[in-house]
C-alpha cells in the first residue's frame, strides 16, 4: 500500500453519504477550464501545415478558426457559470508553474478533465492521469498543481508503464456501489484495470467496470455517458466488451443488460453522430441538466424528451480537437472551493 493512500482519513467526511454519488447526480462545486486561444496554443498550430502534421503534432482532425473557437469556448465557460457555484480558469492557479510556461503552447490543455481524476464520493482527493500521448504528458502534473492549490490531496499514482485518461473514468452508481466506469484501448491501458482495482477498492471505491473499445474510439466519453440515473446515450459500435472488477476479484459482463437492470434507457446514436458531433459528451451539473454541443439535434431532441435539461453551445470549431464539453472541463466536489465565482 503507498504512502498516499495511507492518507485517506483525511479524505472522507463523516457527515456526507456518498454512497448514493454519481457524476450525473452531483453537482459540482467547481470547474476547472482553460483557454488556449488565450494561452497562445494557436500560433504554433498555424504553422504546422498540412492535415497531418496538425493531426500527428497537436493532435487536432482540423485547425479551428482561432477568433471563433475563442468565441465558442467563452460561450461555454458563460453557460458553466449560471449552474456552478465557480469556474475557475487554469491560469489562475498555476501562471507561475514552470510547467505552464513551458507548455503554453499545448491546444490540448483545453481538456482539463483528461489530465487529472476527481470522484464525487472523494471530494477533496484527486490522481493524476498518466497521458500515452508525448506531447501530452507534462498536462497532469500543470492540473496536479491547480488542484493541490484549491487543497485537494493525491490519492494514488498510476505507476510508469500503465496509461490512464480522465475521459476514459466516469463515476457512477450501481444500487449504492460507488462505481468507476472505465474505458480502455487506445488511450487507457488494461493492465491499469487491475492497479485501480488493488488501489481504489475497498477504500475509495466498491467497483470498477472495464470497458474495452473498438480500435477508431479515443475515450469512453465520447461513445458512453450515463448522464441520469434513468438514461444513457452510447454508441454501442464503440463497445467491445466489459468486465467487473471488485474486491471478490473479476468476470465479465454484459454492459447492456447492466443498465437494463439499473432502468436506464438507453439512447443510441452512431458513429459519424459520436465522432463528428460529440453526441455521447455531456457535462453533468446534476438534478438532469447537462450541457452539450448543438450539433446533434436528434440526441438534444430525445434527451428533452425524457426530461433533461439540456444546454447547447455552438460546437463547429470545438470538436475540431476531437473533444466535447465533459472533455473540457475538470469538475471538483469539494464544497470548500465553491463560492463567488472569480472571473477570468
Amino acid at each position: 500500500m503507498s504512502q498516499i493512500k495511507m492518507r485517506q482519513g483525511c479524505l472522507t467526511s463523516p457527515n456526507k453519504d456518498t454512497r448514493n454519488c454519481s457524476e450525473f447526480s452531483t453537482s459540482p462545486a467547481a470547474v476547472i477550464v482553460h483557454d488556449p486561444v488565450r494561452a497562445g496554443a494557436f500560433t504554433p498550430m498555424e504553422s504546422a501545415g498540412d492535415p497531418a502534421s496538425l493531426e500527428r503534432e497537436f493532435l487536432y482532425r482540423e485547425l479551428p478558426n482561432r477568433r471563433t473557437y475563442a468565441e465558442q469556448h467563452r460561450i461555454l465557460v458563460a453557460r458553466l457559470r449560471r449552474h456552478v457555484p465557480r469556474v475557475i480558469y487554469l491560469h489562475e492557479l498555476v501562471s507561475h508553474h514552470e510547467f505552464y510556461r513551458f507548455t503554453s503552447g499545448n491546444p490540448n490543455q483545453v481538456f482539463t478533465r483528461d489530465s487529472v481524476i476527481t470522484l464525487p464520493w472523494v471530494p477533496n482527493g484527486y490522481f493524476k492521469a498518466r497521458m500515452r500521448p508525448p506531447q501530452r504528458r507534462s498536462e497532469s502534473e500543470i492540473m496536479g498543481t491547480a488542484l493541490e492549490a484549491l487543497g485537494l490531496q493525491e490519492i494514488l499514482r498510476v505507476p510508469e508503464g500503465m496509461f490512464l485518461e480522465g475521459g476514459d473514468v466516469i463515476p457512477f452508481n450501481r444500487e449504492g456501489r460507488r462505481t468507476l466506469l472505465v474505458g480502455c484501448g487506445r488511450r487507457t491501458s488494461f493492465e491499469t484495470l487491475e492497479f485501480l482495482q488493488q488501489e481504489l477498492i475497498p477504500s475509495f471505491t466498491d467497483e470498477v467496470i472495464g470497458i474495452e473499445l473498438t480500435s477508431w474510439r479515443m475515450n469512453l466519453d465520447g461513445g458512453l455517458m450515463p448522464v441520469t440515473a434513468d438514461l444513457v446515450v452510447a454508441d454501442r459500435e464503440n463497445i467491445v466488451r466489459a468486465r467487473l472488477y471488485s474486491a471478490h476479484g473479476c468476470h465479465e459482463i454484459n454492459l447492456w443488460d447492466l443498465f437494463e437492470d439499473l432502468g436506464m434507457h438507453i439512447i443510441d446514436t452512431t458513429p459519424e453522430e459520436s465522432l463528428y458531433m460529440q453526441s455521447c459528451n455531456y457535462v453533468c451539473l446534476g438534478d438532469r441538466k447537462v450541457i452539450g454541443y448543438d450539433l446533434c439535434k436528434r440526441v438534444r431532441d430525445s434527451l428533452r424528451a425524457h426530461g433533461v435539461e439540456t444546454h447547447l453551445i455552438p460546437g463547429t470549431e470545438l470538436v475540431k480537437g476531437r473533444g466535447g464539453p465533459r472533455c473540457m472541463t475538470r469538475p471538483i466536489y469539494d464544497a470548500s472551493v465553491g463560492g463567488p465565482d472569480g472571473g477570468a
